[in-house]
């Protein structure tokens, strides 16, 4: 708190001195820039700020050179806000060599601080203020040089990002066939699959109906083979039972043979033995014509033809 009040004390002591004695002023003032100076020789820029400001701010002492290098001052310890407003003061000053400067550190804190349109714009400034400013000339072709690689950069990526983008879309699309492709094989391998399976399912059906037929036709076949069968044992049963009745007629009509009959035969010059042939024919011929009309009446009637 005394610091304080000796500070303020000696401040407007030296505020006092100096309005009273002009002399003391102008020598403070070079004793002031003279140690700054030495301090910015020795590379103290924390004391080159401490005597700027002794200068600039307690002894009132306007000058364009000591704000410029107090301004480089707080540049080279990074303390870029008041090296910035540092800058601008001198930037308005009528030295346009100061000026031009002051404008060109404007333009290096703007492109430190990747503020490439504010930078370029303070080194068109500086070359205004001062054309023979070759570092700002330098500053000024190099950065205009730099944004516009970094435009050919950005143009190039945002170029290969749409190629990038174009393949993969490409790709996706590609893949978006295959898949697609691929679904309508296996589709189509489905339906011809199904129409496999259906045509197999229809030979089978229809296999199993030819094999149903012909296992009817063969029972047909065998009940027609059995009904013949019958047929057959059926017409040598009456054979057997005709023939017999033959036998037994004969044997009775030899048996019945009359006086008369045996006269006739006699009359018409034909023995017993000769009748008995004649009528063993005859009996013959009659069993012949029997057995042709049950091998008619048994024989199946052609379904395509009329019954008459």
């Amino acid at each position: 708190m005394k610091s304080v009040f000796f500070t303020i004390s000696f401040f407007l002591l030296s505020i006092s001195v100096l309005a009273i004695d002009p002399v003391g002023k102008i020598a403070k003032a070079n004793a002031a820039k003279e140690r700054a100076a030495e301090a910015l020789k020795n590379g103290d820029y924390e004391k080159v700020i401490e005597h700027y400001t002794y200068l600039l701010d307690s002894l009132n002492y306007e000058s364009p050179q000591a704000e410029l290098n107090r301004a480089h001052a707080y540049f080279q310890l990074k303390d870029t806000v008041n090296s910035y407003d540092a800058y601008r003061r001198v930037a308005d000053s009528d030295n346009k060599e100061l000026k031009s400067k002051a404008l060109l550190q404007l333009g290096n804190l703007s492109e430190m601080q990747k503020e490439y349109e504010n930078a370029l714009s303070f080194y068109k400034e500086a070359l205004r203020a001062d054309p023979g400013n070759q570092k700002a000339r330098y500053n000024y072709e190099l950065l205009k040089k730099k944004m516009q690689q970094q435009e050919q950069q950005n143009q190039d990526q945002q170029d290969q990002n749409k190629d990038q983008n174009d393949q993969q879309q490409d790709q996706e699309n590609k893949d978006q066939e295959n898949k697609d492709q691929q679904s309508k094989e296996d589709q189509n391998s489905e339906n011809q699959k199904n129409e496999e399976n259906q045509e197999n399912k229809s030979e089978d059906q229809n296999s199993e109906e030819e094999q149903q037929k012909e296992n009817a036709e063969q029972q047909q076949e065998g009940e027609q083979s059995e009904d013949e069968k019958s047929e057959q044992e059926k017409e040598q049963q009456q054979q057997q039972e005709q023939q017999k009745e033959g036998e037994q007629k004969e044997n009775a009509d030899d048996q019945k043979m009359d006086p008369a009959t045996k006269q006739k035969l006699k009359e018409m010059n034909i023995s017993e033995e000769k009748a008995q042939m004649i009528l063993e024919a005859l009996r013959n011929k009659e069993s012949q014509y029997f057995q042709q009309l049950r091998k008619k009446a048994t024989k199946k009637q052609d379904s395509g033809k009329p019954d008459w």
